[in-house]
């Protein structure tokens, strides 16, 4: 009889995306905060729903408005495509020229909801709509983000850098990466990062350049200066312009939507994630405010010491302002049980809508920002001080 006795620790690969500002998707994404931004710089109890589509040449905005503040949405839109880099005649969209639909509804506020969900500003104010939503940390990093998706994210600025000093003048802003990580399993369940095992990265610029000199300057450039050496070695793969094309748009025919990158927007496809998109929406919307708690949440935990992964889900009902539910998921890499840290969770934390926004600021324009890079990745934002838990 052939007796077999389990490894004691295993690799896996895990991969996460990331996507540069001029991406279709993103452009959506900060027209729709930077609306929400204008509302809430006149009115801090704007409500807000706001949507954008992209196409070449077109921006399309839509949604409902229910502020005191007076917008200019066609003007907001230019400065935005400015800001991004769409400032040439040859680009999908040139903030001089393109075309600015503005179908934005604009409510008085006894037609926007029922007063059991639009309640003044007060601690007991509803939810604005049911969702589960989840936040999650892990200290594999100092951001107590995953490393697939920081180093991703890192990748995306550093193109963003290199193209606004001048290193690399010839790119534009439609980049995406991709960072392929090989993990370390334990037998007791923990994981570490051990190496990079991929790259991806395709970039879209000027005829200035040729692909093989692209290649070799981003992985100068960018991709060095991004990932530390510690996770690169002589068997890395680098797949960087990988189809060869002179100009290609990353993201195929350049469309764009708001709320299609929520993974890039979280945590890159790690713990888990309840569907619903962030930007657009003011706190009343559990589906962005709870997340950022629920980041603040696990960010906390994992920042004591009380586990070295963590996942948290809240369940919300509209109309109702207590979540409904508390879920916590340590991966066996606790410190205390779970049900202990479900109690210090509701000890530390009032989860109602109301008070989450009065905790984290949330009733300010902070939102443009948030819809560039991650919205977890920034250490100036509230939800990412961690907090000192009474335990």
């Amino acid at each position: 009889m052939l007796l077999t006795t389990e490894p004691t620790e295993s690799t896996f690969l895990f991969t996460s995306e990331s996507v540069g500002e001029g991406h279709p998707d993103k452009v959506c994404d900060q027209i729709a905060d930077a609306i929400l931004d204008a509302c809430l710089q006149q009115d801090h109890f704007s409500k807000v729903a706001i949507e954008a589509a992209a196409r070449p040449g077109l921006i399309f905005v839509f949604g409902v408005l229910d502020t005191q503040a007076q917008l200019d949405i066609e003007a907001i839109v230019r400065v935005v495509l400015k800001d991004i880099g769409y400032d040439c005649p040859d680009q999908e969209l040139d903030y001089k020229t393109c075309q600015v639909m503005d179908y934005v509804e604009r409510r008085t506020a006894p037609e926007v909801a029922a007063p059991s969900v639009f309640l003044s500003p007060t601690d007991t104010e509803a939810a604005g709509d049911q969702g589960i939503i989840f936040g999650y940390a892990t200290n594999e990093t100092p951001q107590s983000l995953p490393l697939t998706i920081d180093l991703s994210h890192r990748i995306t600025r550093q193109m963003k850098t290199a193209r606004l000093d001048g290193t690399l003048p010839w790119l534009r802003p439609d980049t995406k990466t991709q960072v392929t990580v090989e993990y370390i399993r334990r037998k007791n369940g923990e994981t570490a990062p051990l190496r990079v095992h991929t790259v991806v990265l395709t970039a879209q610029h000027t005829q200035d350049v040729t692909v093989e000199e692209l290649r070799l300057a981003v992985y100068e450039k960018v991709i060095c200066k991004a990932i530390p050496a510690q996770y690169l070695d002589d068997q890395t793969a680098y797949y960087i312009q990988p189809t060869g094309d002179l100009g290609v748009t990353p993201s195929g025919k350049f469309a764009g939507v708001t709320g299609r990158k929520i993974v890039v927007d979280t945590y890159g496809g790690w713990g888990a994630h309840g569907g619903g998109a962030f930007s657009g929406k003011d706190y009343r919307q559990v589906d962005r405010s709870a997340a950022y708690m629920a980041r603040w949440i696990a960010k906390s935990i994992v920042n004591a010491g009380l586990a070295d992964r963590c996942l948290i889900q809240l369940s919300y009902s509209i109309g109702i302002a207590e979540p409904l539910s508390i879920f916590v998921e340590t991966y066996g890499t606790g410190k205390t049980t779970d049900l202990q840290l479900e109690k210090i969770v509701s000890e530390n934390f009032d989860m109602r809508p109301a008070s989450i926004a009065k905790k984290l600021g949330l009733m300010n324009p902070i939102y443009y920002q948030t819809s560039k890079n991650g919205h977890f990745t920034n250490s100036l934002f509230p939800w990412e001080k961690p907090k000192d838990l009474v335990l």
